[in-house]
């Protein structure tokens, strides 16, 4: 995996660190862990898929759980053991495939088919994942959906600079 890939992950773990322990200082709450691990589904989907199907069901039974605090500290050690696979080409392939899904109703047949040649470049290795990315951050400009600007995936993988909310 070059370099910038393994920056990235690093980058991923050390803010989804620091922006639980924000969450958890400033009060976890069930719904602000909830909307925590909203916003870190596509990043998670990149790193395990396995690991991401089982975190799924973990956190929708929080409301099983009679500590929050509890809860939270054995989500934390999952998230942080998802977050320790190196995200893969296969899995960041899966997250586009499912991102351009968002889009279809709105894309014509020949944007869908060029997205979709896009991904199937970067899966092949002649496009780097910033490629995809980036057109489907404009579809997402032209497009609004609230969940997808939402996900930190796109900050960590379009941004060259981490945005000041989640900066140390």
């Amino acid at each position: 995996m070059p370099g910038t890939d393994r920056a990235v992950h690093s980058k991923e773990y050390r803010y989804a660190c620091e922006e639980l322990d924000v969450l958890c200082r400033a009060g976890v709450t069930r719904g602000g862990l909830m909307d925590f691990h909203r916003r870190y589904k596509l990043v998670l989907l990149a790193h395990s898929q396995p690991e991401y199907r089982e975190i799924g069901p973990f956190i929708a039974a929080i409301s099983n759980w009679s500590s929050l605090s509890e809860f939270t500290a054995e989500y934390r050690r999952r998230l942080l053991h998802l977050l320790s696979h190196l995200p893969t080409v296969a899995n960041h392939t899966n997250v586009l495939m499912h991102v351009q899904g968002y889009f279809r109703p709105y894309l014509s047949s020949v944007q869908r088919q060029a997205l979709a040649q896009l991904i199937e470049q970067y899966r092949l290795g002649n496009q780097p994942l910033q490629a995809p990315i980036a057109q489907i951050t404009e579809y997402l400009a032209e497009f609004p959906n609230d969940y997808l600007a939402q996900q930190r995936y796109f900050v960590f993988y379009v941004q060259d600079e981490v945005p000041s909310y989640l900066q140390d």
